[in-house]
């Protein structure tokens, strides 16, 4: 009977032994897990995103535009949504890959121009045909942003859009004298943003070479080209004052051109987002973001004008009758546009209408605010 008592005794003693020692082993992972919870949550929400873009460093691009565009991201999103912006292509590969870096996740977010990858985005190349855009970005670039949504949502299917814009009224670019005329262009081998544009020019008699925005000061120093079709603004980002000593530029209502710009992003990357970092990115995003690029890109554009000016440059308007040979002497491109989207069951003219009359609608809301 002791015997028992005393097996019993120790039995229960040890039983309580155990789960003392239970209860302390579950209160102490209970407690690490606690301690450790905020700090694997937060490691796992916090995303960092890669941006990349060819421009330099120094460009008002880069500096007054993407990135206070990404802290305002990491502020609206209390520091878990940050955004590396990356300038250069210092991330590797080419200008006219960066659609296919983001396409293919290698990147999260790109900065591009369409026109790089000719024929890939037929619909959003109207807006590149010439006489189509204003002459200020901030009216074109909205009006370009309702046209993606209404008609060319197709194109950009592979990634999210974040905006959709474009620059103010390019112009002519030349070394040694202006060109006036259609005819002045014969002969001259000129650098174009897309293959659109240099149709344009085509049937003027010069001959277009596409070409990267960042390779044109290195082709222009060894002749390869007499001049290039930008806006202003590129002008100090590329350092092309001792290069170019004129430029045409039209004095009509509508521009000679434009070139259509694209911050796009990694449709896997967006989906992988908490649904409050979405918000965030959408609420920085879209039609808004891209009136406001287009507005800035008006203000940059003032700044390339006077470093031409304040480099001696000399600027001839094109206008009255000469505007008109030009207009006249572009029409065949529009038509053949058409005739070669048309092959592929595209309503070029539809689209050609439809981006004219967005035009003058926001050109219009624009003159009355």
């Amino acid at each position: 009977m002791k015997s028992t008592s005393f097996r019993n005794k120790h039995s229960n003693h040890g039983s309580r032994r155990c789960r003392r020692h239970l209860h302390l082993v579950t209160a102490t992972g209970l407690l690490a897990a606690f301690i450790l919870w905020p700090l694997s949550a937060l490691v796992a929400q916090e995303r960092v995103l890669r941006f990349h873009h060819m421009l330099p460093e120094k460009s008002p691009q880069h500096q007054v535009i993407f990135l206070p565009w990404a802290s305002k991201i990491a502020q609206a999103s209390n520091g878990r949504l940050r955004v590396n912006v990356t300038a250069a292509m210092q991330l590797g590969g080419k200008p006219e890959e960066l659609i296919t870096q983001v396409e293919g996740h290698q990147v999260d977010i790109v900065w591009t121009l369409p026109g790089y990858t000719p024929g890939k985005f037929p619909r959003l190349e109207v807006f590149e045909l010439p006489w189509i855009a204003s002459s200020r970005a901030s009216a074109t670039s909205q009006a370009l942003y309702e046209y993606y949504e209404t008609y060319a949502r197709e194109d950009l299917a592979n990634v999210h859009v974040l905006a959709v814009w474009c620059h103010p009224s390019g112009v002519i670019l030349n070394r040694d004298e202006p060109l006036l005329r259609p005819g002045d262009a014969a002969g001259r081998v000129l650098r174009v943003p897309s293959v659109v544009i240099g149709e344009a020019l085509r049937s003027f008699g010069a001959e277009p070479k596409l070409v990267p925005a960042p390779q044109v000061l290195k082709e222009l120093q060894e002749g390869a080209i007499a001049g290039a079709l930008f806006p202003y603004e590129v002008i100090p980002t590329l350092k092309l004052s001792k290069e170019i000593r004129h430029i045409t530029e039209f004095a009509g209502h509508r521009g000679f051109y434009t070139a259509v710009f694209l911050l796009a992003m990694s449709r896997k990357t967006y989906g992988s987002l908490d649904e409050d970092l979405r918000k965030v990115l959408d609420a920085h995003s879209g039609a808004a973001l891209s009136a406001e690029l287009g507005r800035m890109w008006d203000e940059i554009e003032e700044i390339g004008r006077e470093d031409f000016a304040a480099g001696g440059g000399v600027v001839t308007f094109v206008k009255n009758d000469d505007y008109d040979a030009w207009v006249e002497a572009s029409q065949t491109v529009n038509e053949a546009w058409k005739a070669k989207v048309g092959r592929a069951g595209i309503d070029g003219g539809k689209l050609i209408a439809a981006a004219k009359e967005l035009v003058a609608k926001y050109t219009a809301r624009a003159r009355y605010n």
